[in-house]
């Protein structure tokens, strides 16, 4: 066998092993394993939801359209717009679901009744496919908005960095750009060894990464109303062109990944902005054939193998940016292009929810107006989640390492015995899902999982509980803006670094984590 074909069969081979990786658990928490039925596909009204950006012939937005500006196609077929908001009609700031003052105020806000808030910008900074000198620049560049746009901020903003090893939460939601400036110099530049891998493991491993990245941002912001616009600085993992050259098992691995993270982002509401610092790397032509098809979407060209990571943004909904000039201004651009949105919604006229891609377009009637909106969806049926979705859903949550919100929780813990702990969870009763039982009484159920994870940041302990609340009516009223408290005990071995706690609502699928770093576990 020729060398050089047994090489790119290895190659290819690691390509597929980190898709896998990516499709898999971080760890498995299951149970129990029972056989899981065939998903029956029903037809069902279902209201799909968009966000749309309107801008001119030169550019510049557009914000004072009503309902009858616009025309909703989904396959080439005219909807019926069933509501609709423009940017003048909801708030300047996003509203966070906490601090209700009653139950009605919860749950309004809650089920989606409320008006759809302002955006919140996600700032990620990515070192792990960027040069070194690109790092300094894009540093350089996001601490230049910060202070341009400071001391506050339009927007609640995030800053994250994709490094060498994970996602990292350099600074949670704030309009306080100084913190943010100081959040992003405490965290030092790292050298890009997944770069100076030569081989296409490397490329593929970054690819991996990327991704699951992606995922990590989009499962942790799902609970906030209102549109969320992931501002990416860098590259983007590189583009992989002998995807085609993968054997058809792999191939199948990576659509199913890529398809994991669509469903993820357009669920959330994630708009993704792209700024390469480096500039034009490719040629228009190549640019073009592998971006014009639908990374995201799986209705790319099929002579193109190319897998280029800026393509997420136009299928998105957001924009690409390739500059050397001006970093600063183009993530101003991005915030302020993603603030300026028009919420429509409707119910397909298309009842058949098998699981196909559907192409959504939507135009705006006025004189070289440009809406720009998601490329589509897929039309998976709504059905209760199977034991192994939940069994994914809360592990990935365990190794995310940003934080859960739509259930607000705390936590606690002493000393239960050699290597044990007594944990002490509380979680905020508002947001959880309670079930008026005959007897009267108030009932919720939660799942929770208490996860022991060691300085290689793997699971070195879990303990997965199912636990009830059960309240009469008359203590339900006065507790209402109590907490409710779940006690456990769990394991807790020497090589702990840091405890993450997730609780999730066995009925509305809300979760919330909290951490504990070592210094606040019981010293064995």
């Amino acid at each position: 066998m020729d060398h050089s074909q047994e090489s790119e069969k290895n190659q290819l081979a690691r390509v597929a092993l980190f898709l896998l990786v990516l499709l898999l658990p971080p760890v498995s928490l299951a149970q129990k394993s029972t056989p899981q039925e065939e998903p029956t596909f029903r037809s069902t009204t279902r209201l799909v939801v968009l966000d749309v950006v309107v801008t001119d012939r030169a550019g510049k937005l557009v914000a004072d359209l009503s309902q009858s500006d616009f025309t909703l196609l989904e396959d080439g077929v005219r909807q019926s717009i069933a509501s609709f908001e423009s940017p003048e009609q909801r708030p300047d700031v996003p509203v966070f679901v906490e601090g209700k003052s009653n139950k009605a105020e919860a749950k309004s806000a809650l089920n989606g009744s409320t008006p759809s808030p302002s955006a919140l910008t996600i700032l990620v900074l990515d070192e792990l496919n960027s040069e070194v000198l690109d790092q300094a620049y894009a540093r350089s560049a996001i601490q230049k908005f910060l202070r341009t746009h400071g001391p506050r901020l339009r927007q609640p903003t995030c800053l994250m960095l994709l490094g060498q090893k994970r996602l990292e939460l350099l600074h949670d939601y704030s309009q306080d750009a100084n913190a943010l400036v100081e959040a992003l110099h405490q965290r030092h530049a790292e050298l890009p060894f997944g770069l100076m891998t030569a081989e296409m493991s490397g490329a593929g491993e970054r690819l991996s990464k990327t991704l699951w990245a992606l995922q990590q941002v989009a499962a942790a912001n799902n609970h906030f109303a209102g549109r969320k616009n992931v501002i990416w600085v860098g590259p983007g993992f590189p583009a992989l062109d002998s995807i085609l050259s993968l054997n058809p098992e792999d191939r199948h691995r990576l659509v199913a990944a890529v398809g994991d993270a669509t469903n993820l982002l357009f669920d959330s509401r994630l708009t993704v902005y792209t700024i390469n610092p480096r500039g034009l790397e490719a040629s228009p032509v190549m640019y073009g054939k592998s971006l014009g098809g639908g990374f995201l979407t799986g209705t790319q060209d099929p002579a193109s193998g190319e897998l280029v990571f800026e393509s997420i943004a136009p299928e998105t909904g957001g924009k690409i940016f390739r500059l050397q000039n001006d970093v600063d201004v183009a993530i101003a651009t991005s915030v302020d292009d993603g603030a300026a949105y028009y919420t429509l919604a409707y119910y397909p006229s298309n009842r058949d929810w098998s699981g196909k891609f559907r192409s959504v377009k939507v135009m705006a009637r006025g004189q070289s107006l440009q809406a720009r909106v998601r490329r589509g969806y897929f039309a998976v049926p709504d059905a209760p989640a199977t034991d192994n979705q939940i069994d994914t859903v809360l592990s990935r949550a365990v190794m995310n390492p940003l934080p859960f919100r739509a259930l607000r929780i705390s936590a606690s813990v002493k000393s239960a015995g050699p290597l044990a702990g007594r944990f002490n969870i509380k979680v905020d009763r508002r947001a959880l899902d309670w079930q008026l039982m005959p007897d009267s009484k108030h009932r919720c159920e939660v799942t929770i999982v208490v996860a022991s994870v060691g300085a290689d940041d793997r699971v070195h302990s879990h303990k997965v509980t199912e636990m009830e609340s059960l309240v009469d009516d008359k203590h339900f009223e006065r507790e209402w803006d109590k907490p409710v408290t779940f006690n456990l005990v769990s394991d807790l071995p020497r090589s702990t670094k840091h405890v993450r706690i997730v609780v999730r609502d066995a009925q509305n699928g809300h979760m919330g984590t909290a951490d504990l770093s070592r210094d606040s576990l019981p010293v064995h």
